[in-house]
């Protein structure tokens, strides 16, 4: 058995974002593994859709909990409540935000900018900030983010700058931990999914997303890296590297 084949039974790993549309992908992919998935949602309608998007087999290791961590405090209260219910916690996928555009940058509101960026940056930031002391030794922590953040997006400016500080929150995380726990991120292209059902073969569905993490999380060898999945040859190519 090598290591990404290796079962994550009895593993914790914490999804928020995971009743998005990208987010059901990486519980999928995480239950098919073995794994205990917990998903955080202020909203138990979207936890029953997920349940239900999911099928009732896998979902019998899927724990939804009814919890916001849109500020640090509202973080820190969820990380501690779910590291106490499950008494540890391995992993966290971090698959929170989603795509925006349709304005210049001087014509973009205060509200869409306090909505696009400052809402979903420091989403993340208090996630990390709650979550990364708890994991266990052996854990990790990915970030999922978008091709935007390293290629500025004509009208989607505050999608690009959030993202950009997504990638370089985690390059602080990693110089800050120095390898005492793996951290890395996800750099996805434009991905097919339940609301967008169609597209270019070559773009990634949500399941290939989830497959992706999965076999990062159960690569011990890698950590503090970019790896970017603008496509499917790009998955082919970094499942390979981690398969190997």
């Amino acid at each position: 058995m090598t290591t990404s084949t290796a079962p994550l039974t009895g593993k914790v790993v914490v999804v928020p974002g995971g009743t998005g549309n990208v987010g059901e992908g990486i519980v999928r992919a995480f239950l098919i593994a073995g794994a205990t998935v917990v998903v955080p949602s202020r909203s138990q309608s979207r936890l029953d859709r997920l349940a239900q998007l999911i099928g009732p087999e896998l979902a019998l290791s899927l724990k939804g909990v009814n919890g916001t961590y849109g500020t640090f405090d509202e973080a820190h209260d969820l990380a501690a409540k779910i590291a106490t219910e499950h008494e540890r916690v391995d992993h966290v996928v971090a698959s929170v935000g989603g795509w925006w555009m349709g304005k210049a940058l001087w014509d973009t509101s205060e509200a869409e900018w306090q909505k696009h960026f400052v809402d979903t940056t420091t989403s993340h930031m208090a996630l990390a900030r709650a979550f990364v002391p708890r994991l266990t030794p052996d854990g990790s922590y990915t970030v999922i983010a978008g091709f935007s953040g390293q290629k500025p997006y004509p009208a989607a400016g505050i999608v690009s700058m959030h993202g950009a500080a997504l990638l370089m929150m985690r390059e602080v995380l990693s110089a800050k931990l120095r390898g005492q726990r793996r951290v890395n991120d996800l750099i996805l292209g434009p991905i097919i999914n339940r609301s967008r059902p169609g597209g270019n073969p070559n773009w990634l569905t949500a399941d290939q997303v989830g497959e992706a993490a999965v076999a990062l999380t159960r690569t011990p060898s890698l950590t503090d890296e970019h790896i970017v999945l603008d496509n499917v040859d790009d998955l082919k190519r970094e499942l390979g590297r981690m398969n190997g």
